[in-house]
């Protein structure tokens, strides 16, 4: 995505990223690296909530069926689209020892240089469905 097309948040966030990658390679502290990202900036009129560094493994189910799109856009490369609906999940993970389970909707997806994929879920109140429950009960190993 170019530059000009992406919000102050992403920008922030890329910004972020470089200046700790930079920091890693020529062994510097970076002003951006800490255990705990406190950021509170305001996007789109809704404050971001406070960001903890975890590093632990996630295990994710989608809970969709049949998906419908409205297609954008379309070249020799990809295609662009739009979901009217959320993209529910069901998620577990632990975290200082603690497990936790939550239902989340995706809320955004960015691909990497590296070639991986960062996505972002905003948690739901709603609870989780059995689908966890059944995939460890069928042996289920996302490892």
């Amino acid at each position: 995505m170019q530059d000009s097309k992406k919000t102050k948040a992403q920008l922030i966030e890329e910004l972020a990223e470089l200046k700790n990658r930079l920091a890693e390679l020529t062994g510097e502290p970076s002003d951006e690296t800490t255990e705990t990202t406190e950021t509170t900036e305001t996007t789109d009129s809704h404050p971001r909530s406070t960001r903890n560094e975890i590093k632990t493994a996630i295990q994710l189910i989608g809970d969709f069926g049949l998906v419908e799109a409205k297609g954008l856009d379309l070249s020799d490369s990809g295609i662009g689209f739009e979901l009217e609906d959320d993209i529910p999940f069901d998620m577990e993970f632990e975290v200082d020892g603690d497990l936790h389970q939550h239902r989340a909707h995706m809320v955004w997806m960015q691909r990497l240089d590296n070639g991986r994929s960062r996505f972002g879920f905003q948690f739901i109140a709603a609870p989780t469905s059995s689908l966890l429950w059944l995939y460890k009960e069928l042996g289920g190993d996302s490892k």
